[in-house]
């Protein structure tokens, strides 16, 4: 199960370590790249694998409060969006009450904000040095 979220998102159980290792490889790659367009697309590789890497170690140096906080927020959605999908659609097994278009702005709210809120932080800190 988890190796098919894996998959799903790729980004999901990546550590420090991985990255690292890819950023190695990626410089290896550097090194063995014979044109400029393959030396460039291999830097630009190793430029994003060390903002990651930069992004992970800045996540876990401090308290883990505001991940909890966010995942707390995203239960709700999550859950409901699951049911939908999974068991209204996919098993058949039941039936939710239609959405109103007021609710569905919260969830979107919600769920962009998830998502929104962890690339505005990992570009700010990938400007900030």
């Amino acid at each position: 199960m988890l190796s098919f979220l894996g998959l799903l998102l790729p980004g999901l159980f990546q550590t420090i370590n991985s990255v690292t290792n890819a950023i190695a490889n990626e410089k290896i790659a550097l090194l063995k790249a014979t044109t400029d367009q393959e030396r460039t697309a291999s830097q630009e590789r190793i430029n994003t694998l060390e903002a990651k890497r930069a992004a992970l170690l800045a996540d876990s140096q401090h308290s883990s409060l505001d991940m909890w906080v966010r995942a707390g927020f995203a239960v709700g959605p999550a859950t409901y969006i699951t049911k939908i999908f999974l068991v209204d659609k996919v098993l058949k097994m039941g039936s939710t009450d239609p959405v109103s278009a007021e609710q569905w702005q919260v969830l979107m709210a919600i769920i962009g904000f998830y998502f929104l809120y962890s690339g505005v932080v990992t570009v700010a800190k990938v400007f900030r040095g």
